[in-house]
């Protein structure tokens, strides 16, 4: 625009000129006026007249004259103005503009060496620390190995890596200090994507994908301990198997979002299976569906079932042979629901949950040594466990949360045919994504035990807890 400027008042200038040269040309001057014959009376009468509208229309081109020499002036002022701003602009682009150098070599050097470091896998550790305290009229234990003590109940190991852009790698080593000191490989599995439209394969160490919570670790949980109603049918570390995993996306259905997973694994299991690295492999299946019910909450909904042998061969009481037995087959079943509220545009200051999981467990069993030492005996050689758990969890704030949850189970693993229940309420305060705080309670009739001198005892749990938890490094306390 500032360049069209000049040009304009350029044009102006010429057509004023123009103008005036036309003007000068026109107007008769008083010697062509006195040429030729003598004027007749009509003429010298019309004489004043026709000077009168002569000097009335020079008036009226010096008007227009002065006009235009003021339109040229006020153009050449605006692109002097233009000119000049165009200038301290371009000044000052330049000096904004960084100097281009040639990086050194010892530059490119350093970059070569930061690019290997991402060979290396992302490593995490999590910790976790428990302050227990058991609330009795006459003691502050339950038993002899569970006191109210402040423990260092696990140190974690969490390491992960892309390999390629085909397959990652993850593991998850846990240390156990108190109160008896122990490692535990959780998982050490590697993923391959892709290798079918939607179809994911993975191979190793892992916790299955058996309901909700199952697949959680420990640190991650919502409250300190896995549900009793979970521990109570599937055992105390829950489905964490050896095997492969078959995971596939698939194309929407009845819900808006659905994923089968096929899951063959060693029966390693002593809860449900033979509870033995070499053994008959077990297989599941998991369904999960996802419903977008508004734009605000969703609602998960998952069915799970397993199938494996629960054989384990030993030797019969006054013999050195093995025992020949006959397929016993276990069944176990789930049902998990999910319902997460959370307003997009308070996402980070409030939310609302509400999980729910069922387990059902048949097991056909045996009159042999062990199930007799333990005073089980029935006749029609099968076992039926089921249990389930429910737990609301509101968000109060960016940091706080409360929360209650309730179990109720008929454990797999049992002595006799009574219930075991507990309620459990807590707060927790998230001091950041790496590190929280939890005070819980815990009341209910815990799972029967023996004594040493035989008889049965039944622990009444009544406690209150404090955790800490943190996690360093890139992990965090995630979900998956």
């Amino acid at each position: 625009m500032s360049r069209c400027v000049p040009f304009i008042v350029n044009l102006f200038g010429f057509m004023l000129m123009d103008f005036v040269a036309v003007a000068q040309t026109d107007r008769p001057t008083p010697a062509d006026e006195t040429k030729g014959q003598p004027a007749s009376s009509d003429e010298l009468t019309a004489a004043p007249q026709s000077s009168g509208a002569a000097a009335t229309e020079r008036a009226e081109d010096l008007a227009r004259i002065e006009k235009l020499e003021a339109q040229v002036a006020e153009l050449t002022a605006q692109a002097e103005e233009d000119e000049l701003q165009a200038i301290i602009a371009e000044a000052e682009a330049e000096a904004k503009a960084p100097e281009d150098e040639d990086k050194p070599e010892e530059r490119e050097f350093l970059w070569g060496a930061l690019a290997l470091q991402k060979l290396n896998p992302e490593i995490s550790v999590s910790g976790d620390v428990l302050l227990g305290v058991i609330i009795d009229r006459t003691k502050f234990y339950a038993g002899v190995d569970d006191r109210s003590q402040f423990a260092l109940r696990e140190v974690g190991f969490q390491i992960q890596h892309v390999l390629d852009p085909y397959s990652m790698f993850k593991a998850a080593i846990n240390f156990y200090p108190e109160p008896t000191p122990g490692v535990q490989v959780e998982e050490v599995y590697m993923t391959w994507f892709g290798i079918l439209p939607s179809l994911s394969l993975t191979v190793g160490r892992f916790r299955q994908n058996f309901g909700i919570i199952n697949r959680w670790h420990g640190h991650d949980l919502d409250q300190t301990n896995y549900p009793l109603a979970m521990t109570g049918t599937l055992g105390d570390n829950g489905l964490n198997q050896t095997g492969f995993v078959l995971k596939w996306f698939m194309p929407p259905i009845v819900a808006h979002a659905n994923e089968l997973t096929i899951e063959i694994t060693n029966g390693e299991n002593e809860t449900l299976f033979a509870g033995e690295f070499f053994s008959i492999p077990t297989a599941m299946a998991h369904l999960k569906n996802y419903y977008d019910l508004s734009e605000d909450t969703y609602l998960e909904l998952g069915l799970s079932g397993i199938w494996g042998m629960n054989n384990k061969r030993g030797f019969i009481d006054t013999t050195d042979r093995l025992a020949d037995e006959d397929w016993r087959q276990t069944i176990a079943a789930g049902a998990d629901l999910t319902i997460h509220w959370s307003p997009a545009e308070r996402a980070k200051y409030t939310s609302f949950t509400w999980r729910t999981e069922g387990y059902f467990v048949r097991k056909e069993t045996t009159d042999d040594l062990e199930d007799i030492a333990t005073g089980w005996a029935e006749s029609d050689r099968e076992r039926i466990s089921w249990g389930a758990f429910s737990y609301l969890d509101y968000q109060l704030g960016a940091s706080w949360y409360i929360g209650v949850r309730g179990d109720i189970v008929l454990p797999t693993v049992r002595v006799n045919d009574r219930l075991a229940w507990d309620v459990v309420p807590y707060v927790t305060f998230w001091q950041s994504e790496f590190v929280y705080l939890r005070l819980e309670y815990q009341y209910g009739a815990r799972l029967p035990f023996t004594r040493p001198d035989g008889t049965l005892g039944r622990r009444t749990d009544n406690r209150v807890m404090l955790q800490i938890d943190f996690a360093a490094g890139p992990h965090k306390h995630k979900k998956y």
